[in-house]
């Protein structure tokens, strides 16, 4: 067999290596041929990887304007004609992505029919990530602090890029309070850079091959910050009190966006502000491969909507002029809708294309709803041309950082909601967390990977391919957990976890707040309350606007007797969802366990664990959603046997958690979480398990 392709092109040869692996795989023989075009006949038999383009006049390659109506960006086709398979596409990613279809289905067995014809085209144009830097990171904790040195490790992220890649992402977004000082050096402002001469070359050695790599992968890298935040080291460089780069505790009363007393000097200091233009210009000189920025006007400034925007021009946009690069830029919108003043300040100042407006659809919660809707709840785009503006969507999981979760389903439908006319892309990713260093599990017994994300991987495997084609096969999903179960189980497994994966959703349809700090589902807690009690849960709101009905609402038709609940999702249908995944899930997992048997290691042994522990956490919170229901019936109707019926949930809810802390502890070790600030593990918070059953019994009712 020959393979035909550009050796020159590094998203063309990365392709064709993965088709180089399935072939080996399968003993199939090959000859390299190395041609930018393919000029003479192609070969009758082989694999042609062909850039469509023509020869204009003085010998440079040019896109063929009739190609070009048949292709979009990204897009590729794949067609196999007797035992001749031609791969084409307008531009290299396009290529790229054919090349790995086409190992694929090799992998798979067999390839394509005789004379079949296959299109792909991205159904986002963006599909990226979202991954919080540890240096200056957003917040405290071992999130943070346990990958320091991994994400100083260039290997780690050859190893993630590649992965991103394989998995139809384009974007890798790295996010930073202040990542000037590990990242660029100007003379203008050294004192402000605690690095030796040796550390920044260093470093910038590490990001410029980061980017680099990136960039011979199709990932596109943008640096994200929150705008003015400057460190203590900083401040002291710029002959500064350290406290001007102190902000205490970001969200004791939402100080970091009124009352801090230099958030108004800050904003106001010249200094500061020449010091980030500077810095800004120096990022983009330095790192040619940097494809974009992005920053908000909202944490750390203080001030009208035309003061913070008209310092996001005077420093960033500025800067971005300065280096004379048209880039894009993207201007997020949290705390604050897109304004007149973002349209009127900053989107004049860029082509149409390279303006994006960031908006968090789900808030902090991805795992919830699949079809949020927050824009239309708080008025969005009030003032905006959606016609002439490009939307990014920020999809934040600060919901699941320790079970794997996959549900095909469900990002399908996720991804499918956000392909709306005006919207680019997306970039998904924690605030709270990042999957580098496996840090969680204890290194013994059955762990056999080094990353977090390899633990994890299904997850990126949904999220990247189906936003570039949400009609991916179920035998896809197969094949990918193939690798880690094995042929015979894969199947179970992949029902399993979707079983598993519906669990957290469902409690966060039910039991809504906004914001990670506010509510972590998969360990219970809050940094403003701690373990969420049984009071909360009875005072709890549900996920506005998709058509859930709260607890109080339930109870107060229901002793009515009269039920308005056509097309809602009552409490009681969500709690029988959970009590249903988590039979479901406990019975795959059975099953799988006797069909393992001695076989059960690495990954298997891990996930069954996993699968285990979502069963007793589904039934945790149906018994905890259940008790609150019958003290709302208490409070309706003043009956003991309601109290006592939502004592026997939580005395049930008790066993449940016991059991969820006995399959988490059999293979994880506790952190400190970020965003929470508390420590992550259920046996630690086994009494406040049992505190609920107290609060019960004397409890009165709902104060009115």
């Amino acid at each position: 067999m020959k393979l035909v392709y550009d050796h020159s092109n590094e998203l063309v040869r990365f392709g064709v290596e993965q088709i180089k692996k399935s072939l080996e795989n399968r003993g199939i023989y090959y000859a390299e041929q190395y041609a930018l075009y393919t000029a003479a006949p192609a070969p009758k038999k082989g694999i042609v990887v062909q850039l469509l383009a023509v020869r204009s006049g003085n010998g440079a390659a040019a896109a063929d304007p009739k190609v070009l109506e048949q292709y979009e960006e990204q897009a590729f086709r794949l067609i196999r004609i007797g035992e001749l398979y031609r791969i084409e596409a307008i531009d290299a990613r396009g290529l790229m992505y054919g090349c790995l279809e086409l190992a694929e289905r090799l992998a798979m067995g067999k390839a394509m029919d005789e004379g079949e014809e296959i299109y792909r085209a991205p159904l986002l144009r963006m599909r990226g990530i979202k991954f919080n830097l540890p240096f200056a990171p957003f917040d405290s904790g071992d999130p943070f602090v346990q990958n320091e040195e991994t994400c100083l490790d260039l290997e780690f992220w050859k190893s993630y890029i590649d992965m991103l890649a394989l998995n139809r992402y384009n974007c890798l977004s790295l996010w930073s309070e202040h990542p000037y000082d590990i990242m660029v050096v100007s003379p203008k402002y050294r004192a402000a850079n605690p690095y030796s001469d040796d550390e920044i070359k260093r470093n910038i050695a590490l990001f410029r091959s980061i980017f680099r790599h990136a960039a011979s992968r199709g990932i596109d890298i943008y640096l994200f910050t929150w705008n003015i935040r400057i460190t203590k080291e900083v401040a002291k460089g710029l002959g500064l009190p350290d406290a001007v780069g102190d902000y205490g505790d970001m969200y004791s009363h939402l100080i970091h966006r009124t009352g801090v007393t230099f958030n108004r000097f800050r904003a106001e200091s010249l200094l500061i502000q020449d010091y980030v233009r500077e810095m800004v210009l120096q990022l983009l000189l330095t790192y040619p491969e940097l494809k974009g920025l992005g920053t908000s006007a909202s944490e750390w400034m203080d001030g009208s909507g035309y003061e913070r925007e008209k310092w996001i021009v005077e420093t960033y946009v500025e800067a971005i002029e300065q280096s004379g690069r048209a880039i894009p830029f993207i201007h997020r919108t949290n705390m604050q809708n897109a304004g007149k003043e973002i349209k009127e300040l900053v989107q004049t100042r860029f082509n149409k294309d390279d303006f994006y407006i960031s908006w968090k659809y789900s808030n902090a919660h991805g795992y919830s709803h699949p079809e949020p809707q927050f824009e239309q709840l708080w008025n969005a785009w009030e003032g905006i041309d959606l016609a002439s503006t490009n939307v990014l969507y920020t999809v934040r999981n600060d919901d699941v950082f320790t079970h794997r979760w996959g549900d095909p389903d469900y990002v399908r439908s996720y991804v499918k909601g956000m392909a709306k006319p005006y919207v680019k892309g997306f970039y998904w990713g924690a605030d709270g967390y990042v999957w580098a260093k496996d840090f969680q599990h204890i290194d013994y017994g059955h762990k056999t990977w080094r990353y977090d994300y390899e633990r994890h991987l299904f997850q990126f495997q949904l999220w990247g391919r189906l936003a570039y084609d949400p009609d991916t096969q179920e035998k896809v999903w197969v094949y990918l957990l193939a690798s880690m179960y094995g042929d015979e189980h894969a199947p179970i497994f992949l029902q399993a976890l979707r079983s598993a994966s519906a669990i957290i959703p469902a409690v966060n349809r039910l039991y809504w707040l906004d914001y990670d700090f506010q509510w972590h589902p998969e360990s219970c807690l809050s940094e403003v309350t701690g373990f969420k009690t049984i009071i909360d849960f009875v005072n709890g709101k549900p996920m506005p606007g998709v058509g859930v009905q709260s607890i109080a609402e339930y109870a107060a038709q229901e002793k009515q007797g009269r039920f308005t609940t056509a097309n809602l999702e009552t409490p009681v249908s969500i709690i029988s969802l959970l009590n249903t995944a988590a039979d479901k899930t406990e019975m795959l997992a059975t099953e799988l366990t006797q069909q393992l048997g001695e076989l059960s290691c690495s990954h298997s042994a891990c996930t069954l664990y996993d699968l285990h522990a979502y069963a007793e956490m589904g039934r945790y919170y149906a018994c905890k959603f259940s008790a609150a229901l019958e003290l709302h019936r208490f409070g309706q109707y003043g009956e003991q046997k309601y109290r006592e019926q939502a004592v026997q949930q939580l005395e049930n809810a008790v066993l449940h958690w016991e059991k969820l802390g006995y399959y988490w502890g059999l293979h994880n070790k506790p952190y400190f979480m970020a965003r929470v600030k508390r420590m992550f593990g259920y046996p630690y918070y086994l009494n406040d398990v049992r505190a609920d059953i107290e609060l019960v019994r004397q409890y009165e009712g709902v104060q009115r």
